[in-house]
């Protein structure tokens, strides 16, 4: 009889009817905000990815459980935030300067052989951290790293002398990949000698453009691409 007069004041019917209700909602709600904003929320590819989660996880919980906000309003929360980081990402694709600012950039490690103390101070990396991390790409031994850089989501990006099994992206939507272009030991001079071989006066027609030892694939600003065997 204790049993039943507790739950019969404890739970209300109700209110776990509209949790329930704002649960389905969420779920809806954060499978089309995914669609909007783009997969690469799930994989943290920058620091912005993390926030977002974080807040958008905070904002569906303590909404869900609130019974003072109605399923409207937490809808319509949804939907802010959902504009705000769209407007942000739209910003940041059109600004590399904001998009530094609210993503991070690539903290370049080792260029040529030589490792960047100022690198790994600012990437606040400290060696053992940086062998365990090269260590999961394959790479024992610290002398053999020729290019390693830090990228926006934390992870470590590294070749060694031989570049057999690497492919760098020089050239992304119109721009060249300075980083990656370095670390190949090329310079701008090389590559625009290069694409000009295959035809290409224009960096800024090139919507891709990926060097390895065994192939060069330039993709320009249209369905059309070709890929060159060295």
């Amino acid at each position: 009889m204790y049993c039943v007069d507790y739950l019969q004041q404890n739970l209300n019917f109700k209110e776990n009817l509209q949790i329930g209700f704002k649960l389905v909602v969420a779920l809806f709600a954060v499978l089309i905000y995914i669609k909007i904003i783009g997969r690469t929320i799930l994989n943290h590819v920058s620091g912005l990815d993390l926030v977002q989660n974080i807040i958008l996880g905070g904002l569906a919980g303590g909404i869900i459980y609130n019974p003072n906000v109605s399923i409207l309003k937490f809808a319509f929360v949804l939907f802010i935030w959902t504009f705000i980081i769209s407007f942000v990402a739209y910003v940041c694709r059109k600004n590399g300067k904001l998009r530094r600012l609210f993503e991070g950039q690539i903290i370049p490690l080792v260029r040529k052989g030589k490792m960047n103390e100022g690198g790994f101070k600012k990437a606040k990396l400290d060696i053992l951290t940086y062998s365990n991390l090269l260590k999961n790409i394959g790479i024992y031994d610290i002398s053999d790293v020729y290019f390693a850089q830090m990228e926006k989501n934390g992870a470590i990006t590294a070749f060694t002398n031989n570049f057999d099994n690497y492919a760098v992206l020089l050239v992304i939507e119109g721009k060249i990949n300075f980083s990656y272009l370095d670390g190949i030991g090329k310079d701008e001079d090389w590559l625009k000698d290069a694409l000009k071989k295959e035809g290409y006066d224009n960096i800024e027609k090139i919507f891709i453009a990926q060097w390895s030892p065994e192939k060069f694939l330039i993709i320009p600003n249209s369905k059309e691409h070709k890929v060159k065997l060295v």
